[in-house]
């Protein structure tokens, strides 16, 4: 069952489209063909993600008899418009760039056409489609960057999620984006990747009791102290290998319970393969306690790093600490990041002209036209830069063996072009990530023919030809500042 998945704006002008009589003509503004493209503005550079989300939501589009009452019950009357949705099913067409396809802020990866009233209905489908997916592959992408290709990702973020949906999504895209497992069951489960976590602060806790009688250690007849208990059970209970929590006291503390507990047998030494450092200057504590273990017989141990992690710290990090094998991302994955998506959708044309939204900010302009992109290749198949232009454009790029179209037909009639598995898309956004020179500083900017459109446009529509001067009182320093 469908929902009212739109905003009132789009109902009034659904039900507007057709009430408009004096462009009855031969046909309603309803039955007139737009376009509307859609981009993203607030990320540099993302993986278009959330194809699946899209279709999911074209499909599931029809509206039960309690929400289409509710809409011919608006102060409005928006019969019309419940009328015309009662058997929605999109049939118009629609354009993507391919699942996984590193774009830019601003550039369409996608854009829709058919009848106008039911058209402009979609916007909030795709907003929610491609939002969250390309917003977490970002950051992921960001992530694996600062962390480099030799080092563990692992997505930690399921407690700040909100529901288990999310957070699934979540670790889906992190996983597409560049992370290798998550901690998330469902995830792990739905998804066929490996699932990891170490012991929690809680488990060195719950053995507080040995402090009060403590167990003594055979080689010294010395107390055992209470964390080395508990870290001697957690090795014993996991004996193919693990990693130790070092952060619950002290960390050098951790550091010396850990050793203590893992040469205390040869079973459990076999079985501490790593640590994790939760706090503290993780870069300078990372490097004391390998050199630590390494000094008390235990190399070649897994250094993992959490704790509130942004890219920001885990380049740092690295740069500090390069033998940091591994980090674990959580909250600034998915609850706290710099930015969203921000992903809009613009009409571009309306029954084959040209249209855009000029503004009073020069960021806020939309681009006019059937829009397309072109990526321009060099004879290594590394990427030289991008144009949006118009679609019949003629794009040449200097020292570019071919130039590539990257929206493709996705939707037509109901039916839609098939999905990469997530493994695939995952491939294919570390193959493009290995062909950008300098992705932070890659060349993407608009056609010739598309920048005159824009202003040559724009200028149209803010010529002022009606005399409002003589009919409208105006204050006068508007008037000062008009043009």
């Amino acid at each position: 069952m469908g929902t009212l998945n739109i905003d009132r704006y789009h109902a009034a002008m659904g039900d507007a489209s057709y009430k408009d009589v004096a462009r009855l003509h031969d046909k309603l503004l309803s039955d007139g063909q737009a376009c509307f493209y859609v981009t993203q503005r607030k990320l540099p550079f993302a993986p278009c993600l959330g194809h699946e989300r899209l279709v999911r939501l074209l499909v599931d589009s029809q509206i039960d008899r309690p929400r289409l009452r509710f809409l011919e019950q608006d102060r409005a009357g928006l019969k019309l418009f419940a009328k015309a949705i009662e058997d929605m099913y999109f049939v118009g067409a629609i354009r993507t760039v391919r699942p996984g396809t590193i774009v830019f802020a601003q550039q369409p990866f996608a854009d829709i056409s058919g009848a106008f009233g039911l058209t402009q209905a979609q916007e909030i489908k795709f907003e929610h489609a491609f939002d969250l997916p390309m917003t977490t592959a970002s950051t992921a992408m960001q992530f694996r960057m600062a962390a480099g290709d030799q080092r563990w990702l692992s997505d930690f973020s399921l407690r700040r999620n909100g529901d288990i949906e999310r957070a699934v999504d979540i670790a889906t895209y992190a996983f597409i984006g560049g992370f290798n497992d998550t901690s998330n069951m469902e995830a792990a489960h739905r998804l066929d990747i490996p699932a990891v976590g170490t012991e929690a602060h809680y488990w060195q806790q719950a053995y507080i009791e040995y402090m009060y009688e403590p167990e003594i250690e055979p080689r010294t007849g010395q107390p055992k102290h209470f964390e080395q208990v508990a870290f001697e059970r957690w090795l014993d209970a996991n004996p193919n290998g693990t990693t130790l929590l070092l952060d619950t006291i002290d960390v050098y503390l951790g550091a010396v319970h850990a050793a203590m507990a893992a040469t205390s047998t040869d079973a459990r030494r076999r079985a501490f393969k790593g640590f994790r450092v939760d706090s503290g200057d993780l870069a300078e504590l990372g490097r004391w306690c390998l050199r630590f273990f390494e000094a008390n017989g235990l190399p070649r141990l897994r250094p993992n790093l959490t704790g509130d992690l942004d890219v920001e710290k885990v380049r740092a990090i690295v740069k500090e600490f390069p033998e940091a094998a591994g980090f674990g991302i959580g909250t600034k994955l998915s609850s706290e990041v710099k930015a969203v998506a921000g992903v809009i959708f613009k009409q571009c044309l309306i029954d084959g002209r040209p249209t855009l939204k000029a503004s009073n900010s020069i960021e806020k302009i939309t681009l006019p036209g059937r829009l397309q992109v072109f990526r321009g290749i060099d004879e290594q198949g590394n990427y030289l830069g991008d144009v949006t232009g118009l679609d019949d454009d003629e794009i040449h790029m200097p020292g570019a063996v071919r130039v590539d179209r990257l929206l493709l037909p996705f939707w037509e009639n109901g039916q839609h072009s098939a999905i990469p598995s997530i493994e695939k898309q995952k491939a294919f956004v570390e193959e493009q990530r290995q062909r950008f020179a300098d992705i932070n500083n890659y060349p993407h900017t608009l056609s010739d023919k598309l920048q005159r459109l824009r202003d040559d446009l724009t200028a149209q529509m803010r010529a002022d030809n009606s005399g409002w001067e003589e009919v409208l009182k105006v204050p006068d320093q508007v008037l000062m500042g008009k043009g």
